[in-house]
């Protein structure tokens, strides 16, 4: 058996650390030609044509659905009696006092909560909307 002062002259594949040190940028020295030429030999995708309609409809119905949400919490942030009112029928575990309290800030859209000890989350729906496209989650801690 010889000993090779240099082992990567007789094999030039040989890590003494192991593979996991080699960098990630690492490009096989066989390689030679530039990177232009790979990305010229790749087929490129043909993408169909873009269609905003449905994206427009959806943002449109968001923002109402931030118009509504914006009714709740400006009341929730201007009325404490409003909060406290809501928290404790939330404590009570009385689902619907909670949203008949959320429903009589103005929002005419769809609810669901959804509360814990500590937090609760109000989705508003547009599925009364003849295109449901979106929803909008507010989570709120206590």
């Amino acid at each position: 058996m010889y000993y090779y002062f240099n082992p990567q002259s007789v094999y030039p594949y040989f890590h003494p650390q192991g593979i996991g040190t080699i960098p990630v940028r690492y490009i096989p020295t066989h390689f030679n030609e530039p990177l232009q030429t790979w990305n010229t030999l790749r087929p490129q995708r043909q993408y169909p044509p873009v269609d905003i309609h449905k994206l427009d409809v959806s943002v449109h119905k968001f923002q109402t659905l931030i118009r509504q949400a914006d009714l709740l919490v400006n009341k929730l942030a201007a009325d404490p009696v409003f909060t406290k009112e809501l928290m404790s029928a939330a404590q009570q575990s009385n689902k619907s006092r909670v949203n008949e309290l959320i429903l009589s800030t103005g929002i005419t859209l769809r609810v669901k909560t959804t509360f814990t000890p500590t937090g609760i989350k109000i989705i508003l729906e547009n599925s009364g909307m003849e295109e449901d496209c979106c929803n909008l989650l507010i989570g709120l801690k206590w």
